[in-house]
């Protein structure tokens, strides 16, 4: 499996957005087909994007840093975070947050989805 898919960006445009995101999830994993990973922006503005992404057991994000602080919530599957020496393992109803800069990188252990709120960029 290789690459990944990204679906629609919601630009916030009113005060507030409701999203259904078990819709959103089962449409993501409908996309993912025979990629390694698939990926929405559900809102991107203001130095914000919240990302929700599907990785199929065995797909990796690769080591980066996110320009300010970032959250990851694992909605369901099981990951691995390596931090530097640190390799720390969550699975659903767990979130790990990152100072801006933090070079990490995400294994997933099994099929995953993870809810990525990600501050301080453009």
């Amino acid at each position: 499996m290789e690459g990944h898919t990204y679906l629609r960006t919601h630009d916030l445009s009113a005060e507030h957005m409701l999203i259904d995101l078990g819709e959103v999830v089962t449409e993501l994993h409908g996309t993912s087909g025979a990629q390694d990973r698939a990926a929405v922006t559900l809102v991107k503005q203001a130095g914000m994007s919240i990302v929700l992404t599907h990785l199929h057991k065995g797909g990796v994000l690769r080591e980066h840093g996110a320009p300010g602080p970032a959250s990851v919530q694992v909605l369901d599957g099981q990951v691995r975070f390596q931090i530097g020496d640190e390799s720390v393992e969550a699975g659903a109803g767990r979130l790990v947050a990152f100072d801006g800069g933090v070079r990490h990188s995400v294994e997933a252990l099994e099929d995953a989805t993870l809810l990525l709120t990600i501050t301080g960029g453009a």
